[in-house]
C-alpha cells in the first residue's frame, strides 16, 4: 500500500473514532441501565421479595417490620448480582462499507456504534465485555479503549471462526448476515452449543432492503471485481424483495432454533431505537 494511501485510510479512521464513541456514549445515556437483575435471591442490594424465615436462615435477615404485620416472620431476600461476560464479535470487510446514502452511515459503523453502546451500558452494569476472541473481558475504561479499538480494525473474515466462548455467557453478532444460511449456521453452531444467551443484529442498508433503482443499472461487489448489469430494475423488485425477506425469516429461525434474538437495523434508523430493544428485551 503506499504511504499517502495509507496515512490517508489512518486519518480517516482516527478521526472517526471520537464519533463513534460520542454516538456510543449518547445511546447508552439514553438507555435505562444500572444493575441487571437475575431474578433470584443473592448478594445484591435490590431488595426482590420477603420469604418466610426457614430454619438456617440468618437472624439479621428477619424484616421484622414486615413480620410485625402477620404472625409469621418473614426475611428480606435480596436480588443477585452476578458477573455477566458479554462477548461482542462484528464483520468488519469490505462488504461493511456500503452506504447507498451520505445521510446515513455504513453498515461498519452503524455495527461499531450499536456494539459500543451496548459494552458501555454492560459495563457500568458490573458486568465483563470483550470483542470475541481477541481481548481478555473486563470493565475498565482500559477495557472498553482497545474493544473501541477492535472495532475499527478491518478483517476479511465474513464469519466468526474459533471463538471460544464461555459457557452461558451473553453473545452478540453484528454482520449484514448475507451469507447463505449454511455458513451462517456452521460458523455459529459452535457458539450457540456453548449458551443460549445470544443476539445477532443484522445491519443492512435501505437500498439491500427496498431496491430503491429504475431502470438500467449497474451492479458491483465492494471489491469492484464483480460486476452485473440489470437492464431495467423494476423487473427484478418482486423476486429482490421476496428472496430477501426469505432470507431474513431463515435468519431468524436459526436464531429461534439457539434459543436466540434476533433484531434488524436499517442504518437510517436511529441507534437508541434498537439499542433500547435488546437491551430491554435482554434484561427481561
Amino acid at each position: 500500500m503506499a504511504f499517502p494511501k495509507l496515512r490517508s485510510t489512518a486519518e480517516h479512521t482516527a478521526a472517526s473514532v471520537p464519533d463513534i464513541r460520542q454516538l456510543a456514549i449518547q445511546t447508552a445515556f439514553q438507555i435505562l441501565h444500572g444493575h441487571n437483575p437475575k431474578r433470584k435471591s443473592g448478594s445484591g442490594e435490590s431488595f426482590w421479595q420477603f420469604r418466610e424465615y426457614q430454619p438456617g436462615d440468618m437472624p439479621r435477615e428477619i424484616d421484622w417490620r414486615q413480620s410485625a404485620k402477620t404472625d409469621r416472620v418473614y426475611i428480606r431476600q435480596k436480588e443477585l448480582h452476578t458477573a455477566q461476560s458479554c462477548l461482542f464479535w462484528s464483520k468488519q470487510n469490505a462488504n461493511m462499507d456500503f452506504c447507498s446514502d451520505d445521510k446515513h452511515p455504513n453498515k461498519r459503523f452503524a455495527s461499531a456504534v450499536l456494539a459500543l453502546a451496548l459494552a458501555l451500558i454492560h459495563s457500568r452494569s458490573g458486568e465483563t465485555i470483550a470483542y470475541a476472541g481477541l481481548q481478555r473481558a473486563g470493565h475498565s475504561e482500559k477495557t472498553l479503549r482497545h474493544f473501541e479499538r477492535l472495532l475499527m480494525k478491518s478483517a476479511e473474515s465474513p464469519l466468526p471462526t474459533s471463538i471460544e466462548v464461555q459457557r452461558n455467557a451473553t453473545f452478540y453478532g453484528f454482520s449484514d448476515f448475507l451469507e447463505t444460511p449454511e455458513e451462517i449456521e456452521a460458523a455459529l453452531a459452535p457458539i450457540a452449543e456453548r449458551t443460549h444467551n445470544g443476539w445477532l443484529v443484522q445491519v443492512l442498508d435501505p437500498a439491500e432492503l427496498d431496491l430503491p433503482y429504475d431502470g438500467r443499472i449497474l451492479f458491483e461487489d465492494m471489491h469492484g471485481q464483480n460486476q452485473t448489469i440489470i437492464s431495467n430494475s423494476s423487473d427484478i423488485k418482486s423476486e429482490y424483495h421476496q428472496r430477501m425477506l426469505s432470507h431474513i425469516e431463515q435468519v431468524q429461525k436459526l436464531c429461534a432454533s439457539w434459543g436466540w434474538q434476533y433484531v434488524l437495523h436499517r442504518t437510517d434508523m436511529t441507534y437508541k431505537f434498537t439499542a433500547m430493544k435488546i437491551w430491554l428485551e435482554g434484561a427481561s
